[in-house]
């Protein structure tokens, strides 16, 4: 039953497009997009620190908002910056729109991933829950440097978004992620939310 249940919402993720993509030519058009470069390891901290954690999110997510708000710093100052740990970010839309700003972030640099990351959890309510969450994404992506013809011709890329949903997939499958955020502890799926309990799981890991 839950394997149905994720076909039908993953069918519905990829429903008739809600944007038109743009004439001419971009960066970003289907025949020039280096796909395996947009879907690879987004991830923050030094890359040979001792321990991974692995975050599935939703930018659409009001969680996920608020550990980003309230969690995310901390872990970032006491573990990710020190070199202790690396965090991964994987995608886990659970929604149209957290699908296609999820497209618009890996559209980016890799370095400069992280930070757009930031600003959509920042400001998520000032567009997903809005009646046009396509112009206020937009207005993100010129923020972070796309101009409006690149940022759409990313969030129409059907590659691109499928790469996604297959990452999804996976997270479902192979780690029995249901919803978001979620986390993995050194591959293994892990309960934790607040810093207080990322701090008791990690001060042994790390010592």
């Amino acid at each position: 039953m839950r394997r149905r249940t994720l076909n039908l919402a993953l069918a519905w993720l990829l429903a008739a497009p809600v944007l038109t993509a743009v004439g001419g030519r971009s960066v970003f058009a289907q025949d020039s997009f280096d796909l395996e470069t947009a879907l690879g390891t987004r991830m923050i901290g030094d890359p040979d620190a001792k321990v991974t954690l692995v975050e599935y999110f939703s930018l659409t997510c009001p969680h996920c908002a608020l550990f980003h708000a309230e969690t995310y710093p901390k872990l970032k100052e006491k573990y990710i910056d020190t070199g202790k740990v690396k965090l991964e970010f994987r995608d886990f839309p659970l929604d149209q729109w957290a699908l296609r700003a999820a497209a618009l972030a890996r559209c980016l640099p890799a370095k400069r991933y992280p930070a757009m990351i930031s600003l959509l959890m920042e400001k998520q309510a000032s567009w997903a829950n809005v009646a046009d969450p396509l112009s206020e994404l937009l207005r993100n992506g010129e923020l972070a440097g796309l101009d409006r013809d690149s940022a759409k011709a990313c969030m129409t890329n059907d590659k691109l978004l499928d790469g996604i949903i297959a990452m999804r997939l996976v997270g479902s499958q192979k780690y029995d992620i249901s919803s978001t955020p979620s986390f993995l502890h050194d591959g293994a799926k892990v309960d934790a939310y607040t810093f207080e309990e990322f701090d008791e799981l990690l001060g042994g890991s790390v010592a």
